[in-house]
């Protein structure tokens, strides 16, 4: 079920990601476009999506880690980051990516500070 990735604990399924919901300052809500892409300042998206795994934090929380395919970079939004990976809430992916990715887990959502995690039971 959880595979080790560094200090963290990943989880073995693994799902194509095109958009993710981000918060701005002003709390307003918004969905960027990311994608992957292998020079760390591109400036146009390419049409290779992300690649989106469950995570286990050290305090026991189950997020969402986003990453690029075949060690690519992560471009979010037009002009708002690239970056190796991404660390985000449950929330911020689609319902459906969601659904596959704790499909059959003992998991249980609580959320915290407007962001959904999720823990085991």
């Amino acid at each position: 079920m959880w595979e080790e990735y560094g200090d963290l604990f990943t989880g073995k399924r693994r799902v194509l990601v095109r958009s993710v919901k981000i918060r701005e300052e002003t709390g307003k809500i918004r969905r960027m476009r990311i994608c992957t892409v292998w020079d760390p300042f591109a400036e146009t998206f390419t049409k290779t999506p992300c690649l989106c795994r469950l995570v286990k934090l050290a305090d026991g929380k189950i997020c969402c880690l986003i990453t690029g395919q075949h060690t690519g970079y992560v471009k979010i939004g037009r002009r708002l980051a690239i970056q190796s990976l991404l660390f985000t809430p449950l929330n911020t992916i689609s319902k459906k990516a969601r659904n596959l990715l704790t499909k059959s887990l003992p998991l249980v959502f609580e959320e915290i500070d407007g962001n959904i995690v999720g823990f085991e039971r």
